[in-house]
């Protein structure tokens, strides 16, 4: 009766941060956004979005919001911004739910591998960072001594799986 897919895409852009590509498709709609995130700071710096299709002609005013979350960190309260900024009576819930879905990508991209650009001490303070966020919301990092293991340990695990 009904089909959804997302996709998304994340590449390290040198000496910047992370780009992520998404799409949310489903039969009437077929939506894309492209957020680019500094490394350091996880603003977003960058921010697009459009439409190869949507149920009506209105719809495509409502991406435009995207432009709103453009100097917005990721951390407490992004989905605030992103309720208040992106959804609403001139935005798209859709949209939202796909930056929402972005974000997500990008600390399951970003914590598999350090870029060659980033100093380790810097990758490892943004490693802890990524790993506090998974603590109690995964069977895995709920375990005991967890926060033990090495960054090595746990990033040639996610490697070996591909």
């Amino acid at each position: 009766m009904y089909e959804k897919i997302e996709k998304y895409s994340v590449e390290a852009v040198f000496n910047t941060g992370f780009e992520v590509k998404g799409q949310w498709k489903d039969d009437l709609h077929n939506i894309h956004c492209r957020l680019v995130f500094d490394f350091d700071s996880f603003k977003i710096i960058e921010a697009e979005a459009w439409a190869e299709s949507t149920p009506f002609p209105i719809c495509p005013q409502g991406l435009k919001s995207i432009d709103r979350i453009v100097g917005s960190t990721v951390g407490p309260g992004f989905n605030r911004i992103v309720t208040e900024n992106i959804m609403g009576k001139e935005g798209c819930v859709h949209l939202g739910e796909l930056v929402m879905n972005s974000v997500k990508a990008l600390v399951q991209a970003a914590s598999r591998d350090k870029p060659e650009w980033v100093e380790t001490a810097d990758y490892t303070q943004r490693w802890n960072d990524w790993i506090r966020m998974y603590q109690d919301q995964c069977i895995f990092f709920s375990q005991p001594g967890v926060f033990e293991n090495s960054q090595e340990e746990i990033q040639t695990a996610f490697r070996s799986k591909k």
